[in-house]
């Protein structure tokens, strides 16, 4: 028997879970690229100091949708492979973390194990993370012939998916010319400078879609942080420039994530839809919700898999 791994970053279901989340999220070197004394005074300090606030945001959300819908694609996965294979879960900062499942799979007695980090785009605060500490676990423990999935937007199940759920919205919507804003979490412009390669998979993942679809799109980025250079153009800016510029019926499309999650339905749904609409009096704006577990999403995954 082999095992798949799905790696996803995880999502907090309490105020206690949700400092524990920050902590170890800044606490990972791909994330705070500093030595690990100040990672951990810099983790220790921004969980205690954030997570409050940032719990109200999940609280306005119903709570992290990303857990859920990461354990429904693994099971769908499951049906779909049967026997032959054993799918289980995991996340970078929340439970069940990546070192206890592999443990999970090792009493089973499975070593060969396929680990598909959710992130269709590479990034080194990704799917590079997910490497990292799978290298850490091959280290320790011999016993594992573990591989790591490569970014995989260019497969064309997951063009078909976006395509299919961009299509269908647009229809529900009655939506006739929209411009397609393809939107992705934002990065730090240093970590391009070191070789980090995700804008340039956001950009062709887009490209991708748009081709298939026919309509006017636009790539930007969204989330980043205050402090620091970060990858754009930025989505708030560049709505300003669309309006400008004439266009009036937006669809936003949360290109780097594969799940539901606090940046799609607080970050886009509920500070910039409305900011949109009422502060830049754009016609219409709506957002492509993410499926929790989506039949041609799903047929990719089985592909991978399979091919791996």
């Amino acid at each position: 028997m082999r095992g798949v791994l799905l790696v996803n970053m995880g999502g907090p279901e309490s105020p206690e879970e949700l400092k524990k989340f920050l902590s170890r999220m800044f606490k990972d070197p791909a994330i705070l690229p500093f030595s690990k004394p100040v990672r951990h005074l810099l983790a220790f300090i921004i969980s205690r100091s954030r997570y409050r606030k940032s719990w109200k945001k999940y609280e306005l959300i119903g709570g992290t949708p990303l857990v859920k819908s990461t354990f429904q694609t693994a099971r769908a996965l499951q049906s779909i492979l049967g026997e032959l294979f054993e799918v289980k879960y995991a996340f970078s900062y929340s439970s069940p973390d990546i070192a206890k499942t592999l443990n999970d799979f090792k009493r089973e007695g499975i070593s060969k194990i396929h680990v598909i980090p959710l992130y269709p785009q590479s990034s080194f605060t990704t799917t590079l993370s997910v490497k990292a500490d799978i290298e850490k676990v091959k280290e320790k423990h011999p016993f594992f012939d573990l591989t790591v999935q490569e970014e995989f937007y260019t497969h064309p199940d997951f063009v078909a998916f976006w395509t299919f759920q961009i299509q269908k919205h647009i229809k529900e919507h009655g939506i006739e010319n929209p411009t397609l804003v393809f939107s992705a979490h934002s990065i730090p412009e240093s970590y391009v400078l070191k070789g980090d390669t995700y804008p340039t998979g956001i950009v062709n993942s887009a490209a991708l879609i748009a081709e298939n679809l026919g309509f006017h799109y636009e790539a930007v980025f969204q989330s980043g942080m205050k402090r620091g250079k970060w990858i754009g153009p930025d989505v708030k800016e560049h709505l300003k420039t669309m309006k400008e510029e004439g266009i009036d019926d937006l669809v936003l499309i949360p290109i780097s994530f594969v799940h539901e999650n606090l940046e799609t339905k607080y970050d886009l749904d509920h500070e910039l839809i409305p900011y949109a609409k009422d502060e830049l009096g754009f016609k219409h704006v709506s957002r492509v919700q993410l499926p929790e577990a989506d039949l041609l999403f799903v047929s990719m995954l089985v592909d991978l898999v399979l091919k791996s």
